[in-house]
């Protein structure tokens, strides 16, 4: 019986120990940069939602999950509401109001949180395609606690079977290459 409550004791330990965090997004900047034939443009994602699961105990950072989840119409592009609704399209909006991305495994992570990167892959869905992704990451913790992560990411929007944005019938067409530059505050 002796034998038996130590286990219990040592196994609820261990549990506590590596007990996971949740983590809620609380604060996130967005940006996609594009090129066209006319110009440079920009546009910020408004609403972004998400939460991350983690743990840190003196020998290292644990990041267990992370789901994000973006409002494609909350995207606000720096060209004006002709090139929103050219990007809603493209990106099939009505079907797909949503861009998200999902953690499926952590390859590396170096620091602590007072400095961290980490590489992690996940599935990126946009315009009802998922492809898996690798991600580098800057991780922060800030003095009220909060974690900030920070990074960026190239990518084709034809990998995703999203159509370049073309306007004024054609003959101003965007590039397939954007890069997505993000940060995200997450709080307990």
């Amino acid at each position: 019986m002796k034998k038996l409550i130590a286990l219990i004791v040592l196994t609820s330990v261990f549990v506590m120990a590596n007990a996971q965090e949740e983590y809620k997004l609380t604060g996130s900047s967005v940006k996609i940069d594009g090129t066209s034939t006319l110009h440079n443009w920009t546009a910020d994602v408004t609403k972004v939602s998400g939460k991350l699961a983690m743990s840190d105990h003196g020998g290292g950072v644990n990041l267990s999950s992370v789901n994000i989840e973006m409002d494609v119409y909350s995207i606000k592009s720096d060209k004006g509401s002709t090139m929103e609704t050219n990007i809603y399209n493209a990106l099939k909006a009505k079907s797909n109001p949503k861009i998200t991305f999902q953690l499926t495994k952590v390859n590396s992570i170096s620091g602590t949180l007072a400095d961290l990167t980490a590489v992690v892959s996940g599935n990126l869905t946009i315009a009802g395609t998922t492809k898996a992704v690798d991600l580098t990451v800057k991780g922060k913790q800030k003095a009220n606690g909060a974690i900030e992560f920070s990074g960026s990411k190239k990518l084709k929007m034809t990998t995703f079977n999203v159509k370049p944005p073309t306007f004024m019938f054609g003959a101003m067409k965007t590039g397939d290459d954007v890069t997505i530059t993000f940060s995200a505050t997450f709080t307990k």
